[in-house]
């Protein structure tokens, strides 16, 4: 299980200046202690980074040598993106979700307070993940150049690392929607057991092809399984998977609204303390 921070962010802004300071400086000084926070926390970067570097060499040490037969590449260099896309998928719902710290200890409502608005909070909140996400994918992608032998052309390294990078955005949104949905107690376990089922189900820990037919079907929906796709195909290149571009696009406009309804509720609550 991944372990959230403890603390929020301390970057409230003083009352004087609240009236002066830009919406937009107010929001890059929220993600910027966002992202402060989050990166200082151990237990944050052993199971984001660490835990899917381990799993990439473990797994790699045993299938990693054979050859997949796409492109002449061998397979561990696919394990290396699928591990590199679960470790982004622990930080990205993990970061969404700290959300619940700041409901849970009135950080919310001192952030409205000091004149920050709900749509800035979802901004910053979301820059701030993206962030957070990359030394998950630097990781694995390191261990793998350096540690495993994946020989890759600058070109590919590139669009598969922003290829697995932009897919993470309906992820960190279904983290924020957990965070705000959820009462603190219950958030930890439900991001747990949903980054496992979206991990297992979407082909990152088990190839697609050992699936049942029902399960085959069920992973093309899912966001993760496109992401493991989108990140094959900036190494392999050829034709970019529309379908998978709009399922992700799908998902993220579906969380994207529905993190906007929860935040307005969130915000009301708040304001009524």
């Amino acid at each position: 299980m991944t372990a959230l921070p403890a603390t929020a962010p301390s970057a409230a802004l003083a009352p004087e200046a609240v009236r002066t300071v830009p919406q937009s400086v107010r929001t890059a000084r929220y993600a910027l202690a966002t992202t402060r926070t989050t990166l200082r926390n151990g237990m944050f970067v052993f199971f984001t980074v660490a835990l899917p570097v381990l799993m990439f060499l473990m797994f790699n040490q045993i299938f990693g040598q054979e050859l997949s037969g796409e492109d002449g590449q061998s397979v561990g260099t696919f394990i290396m993106v699928r591990m590199a896309a679960y470790g982004g998928l622990g930080a990205a719902l993990n970061a969404g979700a700290m959300i619940q710290i700041e409901r849970a200890n009135g950080w919310l409502r001192q952030l409205m307070v000091a004149g920050l608005q709900p749509r800035s909070f979802v901004v910053g909140k979301l820059a701030a993940a993206m962030v957070v996400v990359l030394p998950a994918l630097f990781g694995v992608f390191l261990a793998g150049i350096l540690l495993a032998g994946v020989d890759l052309s600058g070109p590919e390294l590139l669009r598969s690392l922003l290829a697995l990078w932009v897919g993470m955005v309906p992820l960190v949104l279904m983290g924020l929607g957990i965070g705000l949905a959820l009462k603190p107690s219950a958030v930890g376990a439900v991001t747990t057991i949903g980054m496992m089922l979206l991990a297992v189900a979407g082909g990152l820990w088990f190839p697609y092809d050992m699936f049942p037919t029902w399960l085959q079907t069920v992973a093309r929906f899912l966001p993760t399984y496109w992401l493991g796709e989108l990140g094959t195909w900036g190494i392999l290149g050829g034709d970019l998977p529309m379908r998978g571009v709009l399922t992700l696009a799908a998902w993220t406009l579906g969380l994207a609204i529905a993190c906007a309804m929860l935040l307005r509720r969130a915000a009301r609550r708040a304001s009524r303390r």
